[in-house]
């Protein structure tokens, strides 16, 4: 059960957030009821889907960002490279890559835990996070179409 005190806590971060977004001029879906936000932004080629929830029970925000496509059948484990090398030069966030279906998430968490969460650090949970996805995405979706050997993607990606 969640105490009183831990969901007003969340609900400060959430409207911190939209706080944010709103001086920023983002155009957002809002679910005030689950502290989740849904939006969409363009990148230099693929476009970025993006939502971000408080977390009331484990205390943290999450930012996740849905690839627009999924990895054909016969790509899956020449992507699973292509997403271990990425993920190997991140500084913060990643990719999370479901072998079993082909879907790749960008994943990005900040701890409210016995903190208080400001506007600056979700624009720079925002801004890193479209920065990363729109470096990679493109070269993801061409590694998902694209017969490359493990050399070529490992070239490619870094």
């Amino acid at each position: 059960m969640v105490e009183e005190k831990d969901l007003k806590q969340a609900l400060a971060v959430y409207n911190s957030l939209c706080e944010m977004l709103d001086e920023n001029e983002f155009h957002y879906d809002k679910d005030v009821e689950n502290l989740k936000i849904h939006f969409s932004t363009s990148g230099d080629d693929l476009p970025i889907e993006l939502a971000i929830q408080v977390d009331v029970d484990r205390k943290l925000v999450t930012l996740l960002s849905w690839m627009p496509f999924k990895t054909p059948e016969n790509r899956r484990v020449p992507m699973a490279i292509a997403i271990s090398a990425a993920n190997n030069g991140l500084l913060d966030g990643s990719f999370d890559y479901n072998i079993l279906d082909g879907q790749i998430i960008f994943r990005m968490t900040s701890s409210y835990r016995e903190s208080l969460l400001g506007k600056n650090l979700f624009a720079y949970m925002l801004l890193v996070s479209c920065q990363v996805i729109d470096d990679y995405n493109d070269k993801f979706f061409a590694v998902a179409k694209t017969e490359m050997s493990v050399a070529d993607i490992l070239n490619y990606i870094e």
